[in-house]
């Protein structure tokens, strides 16, 4: 894998993920741009390494596969997005129950990790094979 493979990873996942997120207002279940970024870069290299290349390649970069990967994990991270409403509701229960406020975002910061950690083994994984 070369550097300039890495860096058409990372501008292909900021381009798509400004899009979703500036456009669709769609940035996962964690709401910050910057992690959303980070799942699509991650998950475009790891598509990188391990997806057999097809399509055309350009500069020794095989793009259809690491596009085709940055999107949809893009629409699941979409997909993931709370809607106004919902989190209207989570809101209004959070005020009544405090305690489960801490276990929501426990719960969700444990899969985050997790998901993170399983993008850099993939990562890691392809790049060693």
């Amino acid at each position: 894998m070369t550097f300039l493979e890495i860096i058409v990873i990372a501008l292909a996942a900021i381009v798509i993920g400004s899009l979703f997120f500036f456009v669709f207002k769609a940035a996962g279940p964690w709401g910050s741009f910057w992690i959303f970024i980070l799942v699509l870069i991650l998950a475009g290299w790891a598509a990188a390494a391990w997806v057999r290349p097809i399509g055309p390649v350009y500069w020794n970069i095989s793009w259809i596969p690491v596009l085709f990967v940055i999107i949809l994990f893009a629409l699941f991270l979409a997909a993931l997005t709370p809607t106004r409403r919902e989190s209207e509701i989570i809101e209004k229960t959070h005020e009544r129950e405090p305690h489960t406020e801490d276990a929501a975002a426990f719960t969700l910061s444990f899969f985050f990790w997790a998901f993170i950690i399983f993008l850099f083994a993939a990562v890691i994984g392809g790049l060693l094979t």
